[in-house]
């Protein structure tokens, strides 16, 4: 009987470290890509803040109404940053952005080829423009954060790799 316990339970925790994988008729079947927990790394120049690592998360969430990504991340300066996005559907797919800075975005979601997403921010804030965009190359996840200020085209602010935990 212990062995079949510690059986299914090794059954149960490798499950438990496989992404989710969505019904092939859900909304969020595109983000598939990005389920699960990652672990980033930011080079000295990919970041004003300097060099960084940090964790996070893409998990579905209310009996996958929604995706909820978490944060937290940690620079070579000393500056630690956490934030939490909610994605949910309205129509299209969309989300709602938090970070410990204070900093809300609401952003609007596209998928302009298979294992990319591109979440950009709706305009209806004043300020800068942002543009998060997701990537799948070589068995990492790529992405990067660019902002715009009013009037202005986007700019590189920030690049990260990230491998699956």
């Amino acid at each position: 009987m212990r062995n079949s316990a510690r059986w299914i339970l090794a059954a149960f925790l490798t499950a438990m470290a496989l992404p989710a994988q969505q019904p092939a008729d859900s909304p969020w079947k595109r983000l598939d890509f990005l389920m699960g927990k990652w672990i980033g790394v930011a080079g000295e120049k990919d970041t004003p803040l300097g060099a960084g690592q940090g964790a996070y998360s893409f998990e579905p969430s209310l009996s996958g109404k929604i995706v909820i990504r978490r944060n937290e991340a940690a620079y070579d300066s000393g500056v630690r940053h956490e934030d939490l996005m909610v994605i949910y559907l309205e129509g299209a797919p969309r989300a709602i952005y938090f970070d410990s800075e204070g900093h809300t975005i609401r952003y609007n979601l596209a998928f302009p080829k298979a294992e990319t997403a591109v979440f950009e921010s709706d305009g209806t804030q004043p300020g800068p423009k942002y543009r998060l965009t997701y990537w799948m190359e070589r068995g990492s996840l790529s992405g990067k954060f660019e902002v715009a200020a009013p009037g202005s085209d986007y700019k590189p602010y920030m690049n990260w790799r990230s491998k699956r935990q």
